[in-house]
C-alpha cells in the first residue's frame, strides 16, 4: 500500500460538502478525489487503490450503505468513513455491520475529520499487511501436490501417520514421506509451526482472491484441499465424539 501522500475519496451528492472535506484533507497532505455520484466511483474503483473513503450515509441514488456491499463485491476494501446527518440507530448498526471505521456526525471540524481518517488509513494499513502475509503462505502451500495438502491437513489435525495411512489409502511409510515433504515445502521447522501455519491458511474460508498492488491473487488448489480437508475430518471428529457420548449415556444405570 502506498504511504506518501495516500489517496482519500469523497463520495457526497453535495457539491459544497466534496469542497470543504477536499479542502481539510489536502491541507494536511492528502491526495484527494471527489465524486458527486457514487456510480461514477464505482465506475473507476478499480483503478484507484484508495487509502481509505470518505462518503455520506445519505444519498439519493445510491446510500452509503449500498455503496459499501456494491465496493466490496467489487473487490475495493478501502476502510469506509461515514459522514452522517442521522441519529437513526438501525442507520448507524448497518453501516457498522458494513465495516464502516467511523462516523462522522455533520457538521464536523478538521481535527474530527484528520483523525477519522488516520485511523482509518492505520486499519487499511494492518489489513494490507495481513494480506500480504497470507499471500506469501498461499505461495508456499501452492507448491504442495494434492496428495502432500492433504497429508498437511490431517496432519494439523492431530491425525497420527497410522491413521493418515489409512484414511487416504496407502502405507505409513509414504506418509512420512509426504509428511517431510510438507515440512520442507512449508519451511516449518515443527508439528506446531506446521498447526499455525494452516490455521492462518484457513482463517478466511470464503477468501479465494485477495487483491494488491493492482493485481488479482488467486488462492491456489493446494490451499482449498486444506480447508475442505480438514473441515471434513474435523466434523466427522465431532459426530464420532457425540456418538461415543450418545453411546455411554445408553449404558448409564
Amino acid at each position: 500500500m502506498q504511504t506518501a501522500d495516500p489517496l482519500v475519496v469523497i463520495i457526497d451528492d453535495d457539491e459544497a460538502v466534496c469542497r470543504a472535506v477536499a479542502r481539510m484533507l489536502s491541507a494536511s497532505g492528502f491526495r484527494v478525489r471527489t465524486y458527486t455520484r457514487p456510480r461514477d466511483f464505482l465506475d473507476e474503483a478499480d483503478t484507484l487503490e484508495p487509502a481509505c473513503i470518505v462518503a455520506d450515509i445519505r444519498m439519493p441514488e445510491i446510500d452509503g450503505i449500498a455503496l459499501t456491499r456494491a465496493m466490496r463485491a467489487a473487490g475495493v476494501e478501502a476502510p469506509v468513513i461515514f459522514m452522517t446527518a442521522t441519529g437513526d440507530v438501525g442507520t448507524v448498526v448497518a453501516a457498522m455491520k458494513q465495516g464502516a471505521v467511523d462516523l462522522l456526525p455533520k457538521p464536523f471540524g478538521a481535527d474530527t475529520l484528520l483523525g477519522a481518517v488516520e485511523r482509518a488509513i492505520d486499519a487499511a494499513r494492518q489489513s494490507d499487511d495481513s494480506h500480504r502475509a497470507l499471500v506469501n503462505l498461499w505461495r508456499l502451500a501452492g507448491k504442495l501436490t494434492p496428495r502432500e495438502a492433504e497429508v498437511c491437513a490431517l496432519v494439523a489435525c492431530g491425525s497420527p501417520n497410522k491413521n493418515v495411512a489409512m484414511r487416504i489409502g496407502t502405507t505409513e511409510k509414504t506418509v512420512k514421506v509426504h509428511r517431510g515433504r510438507v515440512m520442507q515445502k512449508l519451511a516449518v521447522p515443527s508439528l506446531a509451526e506446521l498447526i499455525r501455519l494452516v490455521d492462518r491458511l484457513r482463517s478466511e474460508p470464503d477468501r479465494t482472491v485477495v487483491r494488491l498492488d493492482g493485481m488479482e491473487i488467486e488462492r491456489p488448489r493446494a490451499v482449498e484441499i486444506i480447508i475442505r480437508t480438514m473441515a471434513r475430518a474435523r466434523g466427522e471428529a465431532m459426530q464420532a465424539a457425540a456418538a461415543a457420548t450418545d453411546g455411554r449415556a445408553m449404558h448409564l444405570p
